[in-house]
């Protein structure tokens, strides 16, 4: 009897959580059989020595715009602030902005008090990045030699709000908050990959830097072979993930909208299909 399909989560394990759970709600809910699999191709590690804490707490207090670059930026700076007995909110100034790229990041603020009068976002689902962030802020903000802009962010990451901000004239200090690990290519991890039906399986990318990893691991210790890629799907919650996909072998490549919600739903309309293709007992008749 063939295997159920497989859906590979590449998330940050803790991030990863939330997207899993969605889809195996959904794929009980619909009576699919579905094999989800967490494989976290990086891990966040929070910086939280007393120096970054000290370098975020003065550019807090002078800054007017503060932008998280993801949900684990927003993370990690509130669990740093937390360990060193600091309120975030105490720290701006009443008038003081928080971008953000998506509708996670927002969740992710809102979950820690933020007033959301003072989010700003991109106004359109599929602009849900940098450059989305670029427009709704300027639609905010007119004079940016005045307006000070902290980002918190991970080691590396988006440079092109920087760019945007410094040919603005805007006052810009980075802070990396955290560092991402890439999994190890002799991890155990990697055996969940082992048996699966390439045609079957649905890979869920929401990192180019994840994808670039897994071209990588390929390449050292061929746990995933491009034959496997060339007949798996990808979704991918941008279209910069979808190039870099298809750039390392991926033969099926589709872009969702960013979110869980809309990753999840991505990811059962694949099923779905996998059942109209090759159908298997539903969950209620075995």
């Amino acid at each position: 009897m063939a295997s159920d399909p497989a859906i590979i989560v590449t998330r940050p394990s803790g991030q990863a959580r939330r997207l899993i759970e969605l889809i195996r709600e959904g794929s009980q809910a619909k009576s699919l059989m579905a094999n989800v699999i967490g494989l976290p191709l990086l891990t966040i590690v929070p910086k939280s020595d007393l120096q970054i804490v000290a370098q975020m707490s003065v550019a807090l207090a002078k800054a007017k715009l503060v932008i998280f670059v993801s949900p684990n930026a927003i993370e990690c700076t509130m669990r740093a602030l937390a360990d060193a007995g600091m309120v975030w909110s105490n720290l701006l100034t009443s008038h003081t902005r928080i971008g953000v790229v998506g509708s996670s990041s927002r969740d992710a603020l809102l979950r820690h008090g933020v007033d959301p009068k003072t989010i700003v976002m991109p106004t359109q689902i599929h602009q849900s990045d940098s450059e989305g962030l670029w427009q709704s802020l300027q639609t905010h903000i007119d004079d940016w030699q005045t307006y000070p802009v902290l980002i918190l962010k991970g080691e590396g990451g988006r440079e092109s709000l920087m760019d945007h901000l410094q040919a603005a004239r805007a006052s810009v200090e980075a802070l990396s908050i955290y560092t991402r690990i890439p999994l190890d290519a002799s991890s155990y991890q990697w055996e969940v990959l082992k048996g699966l039906d390439a045609s079957q399986t649905l890979w869920l990318l929401t990192s180019s830097e994840a994808v670039r990893h897994l071209a990588a691991v390929r390449l050292i210790q061929q746990k995933v072979s491009v034959d496997s890629l060339a007949h798996s799907h990808a979704v991918c919650s941008h279209h910069n993930i979808a190039k870099t996909a298809k750039e390392i072998g991926f033969g099926q490549v589709s872009v969702s909208d960013p979110g869980d919600e809309f990753i999840a739903q991505a990811a059962l309309v694949w099923l779905e299909g996998q059942v109209r293709k090759s159908p298997s007992p539903r969950a209620d008749d075995r």
